[in-house]
C-alpha cells in the first residue's frame, strides 16, 4: 500500500452516500419513535461505529494498493450487486410513500437490508481494490453498525 489519492476509492465511498441527499430533501412522512436502546444506547459502540466509518473512508480514499485492479474481478461484481440491492431498498421506500417502516423492513428475506447491504458492498469494494486496511475497518464498522441498527429497530 502507498499513500495517495484513490479516485476509485472516493467514488466507491461516494456512490452509496448520494441517496442521503434525496432522503434529506424528501424525509419520511412519519417519524420513527426512539426508545429502548436506540442509537445512543451504547456510547462505546457508537464511537466504534463512527470511528471505523471515518477510518474506512480515509483508508479507501487515501491508501492505494500497488497491485493491479482487475475490472473482471468477481469482487467488483459482487460489490455492484449489493449496491444495486441497497438502492432498490431505497427506491422501495420512496415509491412506498416514504414510510419510515420500509427502511427497516426485510428485503428478499434479509433483515435490516439498509444496514447489511452497504456493509457488504463496502467490504467487496475494498477487496476489489486490494485495500485490506479498509476491509478491516469495514468489518469493525459492520459489526457495530448492525448491532446499533438491531437495537434501534427491535428494542423500541
Amino acid at each position: 500500500m502507498k499513500l495517495g489519492f484513490s479516485i476509485r476509492g472516493f467514488v466507491i465511498f461516494l456512490i452509496p452516500m448520494l441517496i442521503n441527499i434525496v432522503y434529506f430533501l424528501l424525509p419520511p412522512v412519519n417519524e420513527r419513535k426512539q426508545g429502548g436502546a436506540g442509537v445512543s444506547g451504547n456510547q462505546i459502540l457508537t464511537m466504534i461505529e463512527q470511528g471505523s466509518r471515518i477510518a474506512y473512508a480515509t483508508a479507501i480514499c487515501l491508501l492505494v494498493s500497488k497491485k493491479k485492479i482487475d475490472v473482471k474481478s468477481p469482487f467488483l461484481y459482487i460489490a455492484i450487486l449489493f449496491l444495486i440491492l441497497y438502492y432498490i431498498v431505497w427506491i422501495r421506500y420512496f415509491i412506498g410513500g416514504r414510510n419510515i417502516k420500509l427502511l427497516g423492513s426485510s428485503f428478499l428475506f434479509i433483515p435490516m437490508p439498509l444496514a447489511i447491504f452497504p456493509v457488504i458492498y463496502f467490504l467487496f469494494a475494498a477487496l476489489w481494490l486490494h485495500n485490506y486496511y479498509a476491509f478491516g475497518f469495514m468489518i469493525l464498522f459492520g459489526i457495530a453498525h448492525n448491532i446499533i441498527s438491531y437495537q434501534t429497530l427491535y428494542y423500541k
